[in-house]
């Protein structure tokens, strides 16, 4: 049975949020449910309707146990300060209670809220389909992230560079509160309510920390690490934000606001594919700088509150040891190893990637074929040759090359940590293409497929296989 409860509203002032109601479409159609979400958080399909759900997730009803707020935040976007930004397009409907943890429920593309700024307040069926499909494939890979739980089109236009196909979908996170929560306070001097969000972060997101000292320094800390366990997964799955503003950056250490991303193709640590991101700020290889960064801003709205600033510095500096640390343990079992590795052995292997252009999902996948095989074949060149000699090298040093079968057995743990499946932009473009003329076949089957991302199945080569020159996506849009 679906039940809202509404805590961020009940504790907070109306300093926090605009109590609204979504904008009611009245022609929209649900065209996504997606069922394994949904019995994750205990929402019985069976117990409503499918005209009930669209009515709740359309905007077109609210819930008897809903009060739906738009947020207030503020933030730095490419740098820049702005002191209000917050909900201009959604509205939280409330949250659901599973396994003891509670998650927020929010429409998106749900109409203007007083933080719109002269928006329109809606999304694009493009965008949708895309925030979909990356929340989803994020999470079949183990990466923390925010998911889809509805998506629905309005049948209504929405205008930007050209006529779109609107939609509303319905994101679940672990909450809203972001770093530019804290900043939209911290730049009006509040004190009292950088308080409440630090209670409010232990109490959902950090209970180990909820004692009576409710340690400030220890939640700082829990925070840090949490972002570098995140940024080291994205990194090393190759996924670029594209927009990291420090208003995109939940505190609870999700994955949040999926516009221009992309995954790699070919690898270039300098790859840049929003639209937006003229100057590269947040390129694939700034994004473990650039979360620093934004926790550093962090670091100073928690300063209000906390007398010994030094204490915070510190605590901020351990995030580039432990993004290392997780990122190279995670790089260590792509390329088969249990054991600490040099970073040497990573760092080379990128450099040939680079130098020759290659794809990099495909380039880690098959050097188990050339482990099986013991021989260079992947990738042309004597670079690739010498790498391949130090690799085994090191191999030989971890594992028992007694043992008959311990290539096999190396090449499965391979298997296991590199994805056989993405989701790779031209085949999202196309699926988005598809789903702009009302044919979302394509985008049921993706998402099929995008649950078993480690499962080798040549049926499904043509999601594995890298985009030709014609295919390549080159530019991502936000789609506000």
């Amino acid at each position: 049975m679906l039940n809202f409860e509404n805590s961020f509203h009940d504790q907070f002032s109306d300093d926090f949020y605009q109590k609204i109601a979504p904008k009611n479409f009245s022609k929209a159609d649900l065209v996504h449910f997606n069922a394994d979400l949904a019995h994750e958080l205990n929402i019985n399909k069976k117990d409503l309707k499918k005209s009930e759900i669209k009515q709740i997730f359309c905007g077109q009803k609210i819930h008897a146990t809903s009060i739906p707020i738009a947020l207030a935040y503020g933030g730095h976007q490419f740098g820049n300060f702005v002191p209000q930004l917050g909900d201009g397009r959604a509205v939280l409907l409330g949250e659901v209670v599973s396994n003891s943890q509670r998650f927020d429920i929010q429409l998106k593309g749900s109409g203007p809220t007083k933080y719109s700024r002269r928006g329109d307040g809606l999304m694009t069926l493009g965008s949708a389909i895309r925030e979909l499909i990356i929340g989803e494939a994020l999470h079949y890979l183990q990466i923390p992230a925010t998911r889809i739980l509805t998506l629905c089109i309005t049948n209504e236009s929405v205008y930007r560079e050209e006529i779109n196909m609107g939609a509303v979908i319905s994101r679940v996170a672990k909450s809203h509160i972001r770093v530019g929560t804290f900043e939209y306070f911290a730049s009006k001097g509040n004190k009292q309510a950088i308080q409440q969000l630090c209670d409010c972060v232990i109490n959902r997101h950090f209970p180990q920390e909820n004692s009576s000292t409710k340690s400030l320094t220890k939640l700082f800390s829990d925070i840090v690490f949490a972002q570098a366990n995140l940024i080291a997964k994205l990194q090393a799955n190759g996924f670029i934000h594209g927009v990291m503003n420090s208003d995109n950056m939940a505190i609870s250490g999700q994955a949040i606001d999926f516009g221009p991303c992309a995954f790699l193709d070919e690898y270039n640590e300098k790859k840049v594919f929003s639209a937006i991101d003229r100057n590269g700020r947040y390129a694939y290889g700034n994004q473990a700088k650039i979360a620093q960064w934004n926790l550093w801003i962090l670091a100073n709205c928690l300063s209000l509150i906390h007398q010994n600033s030094q204490e915070l510095l510190e605590i901020l500096n351990l995030f580039e040891k432990e993004f290392d640390e997780k990122y190279q343990k995670i790089m260590a079992k792509k390329l088969g190893f249990e054991k600490q590795i040099p970073q040497k052995l990573i760092d080379d292997f990128l450099k040939i990637l680079q130098q020759k252009n290659c794809d990099y999902h495909q380039s880690f996948f098959n050097l188990s074929d050339d482990l099986l095989r013991q021989e260079p074949l992947i990738i042309a060149g004597e670079e690739y040759h010498k790498w391949f000699s130090f690799w085994q090298n090191l191999l030989q040093q971890e594992y028992d090359f007694g043992d008959k079968n311990i290539l096999k057995k190396i090449a499965k743990k391979m298997r296991e940590n590199n994805p056989f499946i993405i989701a790779r932009n031209h085949i999202v473009q196309e699926v988005i293409d598809a789903g702009n003329n009302l044919d979302f076949r394509p985008l049921e089957n993706f998402l099929k497929i995008l649950k078993k991302p480690f499962n080798f199945d040549e049926k499904n080569i043509f999601y594995h296989t890298p985009p030709t020159r014609e295919q390549k996506v080159l530019r991502t849009f936000c789609g506000t």
